[in-house]
């Protein structure tokens, strides 16, 4: 049988026509043939974005096969009507030494079974983390490509949770990460001294959050030379499990004292204040540069812009008797 006017072309130009083609596209080539599927397959795990209820099947088959070939790894659980977690791609992170990208999003206080629950499935990610941190000796530490990491914890009810530790700040090749529905307390955000100034971090967002100022400034220590902050704080999220349940009561001064850790690198900040009960995000910010602020941000000689840090967003954040200034 004579073969088809696509094999004839060169497996060079076969690859290039390969690398523009769309995931689906990468599963059916893959199944056309022998040759097309030993082409496609390092782009098919390449960038690896798990649809609800496929979790499984990805970790059954790196566990065996591929796991070298991962680069970008995403989870994403969009309907919350369905009890799947985005965790449980969970125990087969260790085998994927080459992940640069993981995003987790999803309802984790759900399950699939009697064994698979929030807890054995949370253990098992606050351990992964642990493990990539700088706690864990350099020659046995696990992802050291990781250079982006997303935890978006959705949840239907508004429930925020714990990040169980500080070893998410302390992840040290990390460039980039993003927390969304968590609460920053802390004793979430011990970081030794010996861990100081130790990260790669240049960009943190910890969004539709409960966010403590003084944990703010301990997470800040990791770092070498961070450049942009975003937070948007929540403050019904701390009605739920909260250690210290109470409203934060600070001045913007005590705000930019946590920032100071990083005062002669960060460029950008950007604050929200969320005071609804409805558990809508809203990363909308009215002020940009405002001259409120001003004052504050000559502590921050790198501070090019800053958003949201004025007197209105801030008055639900800090106490209300104290004087903005």
């Amino acid at each position: 049988m004579e073969r088809c006017i696509l094999l004839r072309l060169p497996n060079e130009l076969l690859v290039t026509l390969i690398e523009y083609v769309d995931t689906p596209s990468y599963v059916a080539l893959a199944q056309t043939c022998r040759a097309l599927n030993i082409l496609t397959t390092p782009y098919l795990y390449k960038n690896a974005n798990i649809q609800l209820g496929k979790s499984n099947e990805f970790v059954r088959t790196v566990k065996t096969k591929y796991a070298d070939l991962v680069r970008h790894v995403s989870v994403v659980i969009e309907d919350d009507q369905f009890n799947i977690s985005p965790c449980r791609i969970v125990p087969c992170l260790e085998q994927l030494e080459n992940l640069q990208t993981l995003k987790l999003a999803g309802g984790y206080w759900m399950w699939d079974d009697e064994s698979e629950n929030w807890s054995t499935l949370e253990d098992l990610l606050w351990e992964y983390f642990e493990r990539a941190s700088l706690k864990q000796p350099a020659e046995s530490r696990l992802s050291r490509s990781l250079r982006s990491l997303t935890l978006d914890r959705v949840e239907g009810n508004g429930q925020a949770a714990f990040l169980e530790g500080s070893c998410i700040f302390i992840i040290p090749q990390l460039h980039d990460l993003t927390l969304r529905g968590f609460l920053l307390e802390e004793a979430d955000a011990e970081v030794d001294v010996q861990f100081e100034r130790q990260t790669e971090l240049k960009f943190l967002r910890i969004e539709r959050s409960f966010v403590r100022f003084p944990a703010l400034r301990k997470a800040l220590l990791a770092p070498r030379a961070l450049r942009y902050l975003s937070i948007c704080h929540v403050d019904c999220y701390r009605h739920h499990e909260i250690k210290d349940g109470k409203i934060n009561h600070a001045t913007v001064a005590e705000f930019v004292d946590a920032l100071l850790p990083q005062r002669e690198s960060l460029e950008e900040i950007k604050l929200v204040v969320d005071e609804d009960d409805n558990d809508v995000y809203n990363p909308e910010v009215s002020t940009i540069n405002d001259p409120s602020f001003r004052t504050y941000a000559t502590q921050l000689p790198a501070l090019k812009r800053w958003l949201g840090c004025d007197q209105f967003t801030l008055k639900d954040y800090l106490d209300p008797w104290r004087s903005y200034e």
